[in-house]
């Protein structure tokens, strides 16, 4: 029989589903994640959460990135030659842009940038090359935070 020593915390129902998240994102399993997220509701703590806990495994988080950006819906979707949301996440992410606080993808294959001195910051050539790839729009801050809340709002009703 397995259980918990005197005195060892159990792991809370949060800490658990992140760590079937997690795994699920290593596995590129978005039907398993679709399961979870139908009866999850979405919010920032838990986004960040997840972020954190495959900040050192960068291919999944980008992954989990386009999944969250409704690019990857299908297993079969991660045997696209061409994944951009993946691609321009990874980007971000290498450069130091941290998902659900620098940047947050959504539905439709987007991605709003809330921290806009991190992306102003990015190197000229990384900057161009995204520019020349994704329609990048420029917004105030306070548009893109209305923005973001008016989309973390979507995703949680």
């Amino acid at each position: 029989m397995s259980g918990l020593g005197f005195g060892e915390p159990r792991q809370s129902e949060t800490d658990e589903l992140i760590e079937r998240i997690v795994r699920y994102c290593r596995q590129r399993n978005p039907e398993s994640l679709d399961r979870i997220f139908d009866n999850m509701r979405l919010n920032r703590p838990a986004m960040v959460a997840i972020a954190v806990a495959l900040q050192e495994d960068i291919e999944a988080l980008s992954w989990f990135c386009s999944y969250m950006a409704s690019e990857t819906n299908r297993s079969e979707d991660n045997l696209k030659s061409c994944n951009p949301i993946k691609t321009f996440s990874g980007i971000l992410i290498k450069f130091g842009m941290q998902p659900f606080l620098d940047f947050v993808p959504y539905p439709g294959a987007r991605i709003i940038i809330s921290n806009q001195e991190k992306f102003k910051a990015l190197p000229e050539t990384i900057k161009v090359k995204l520019e020349q790839a994704f329609n990048i729009q420029e917004h105030s801050p306070h548009q893109v935070q209305k923005i973001n809340d008016a989309l973390m709002q979507e995703l949680m009703a």
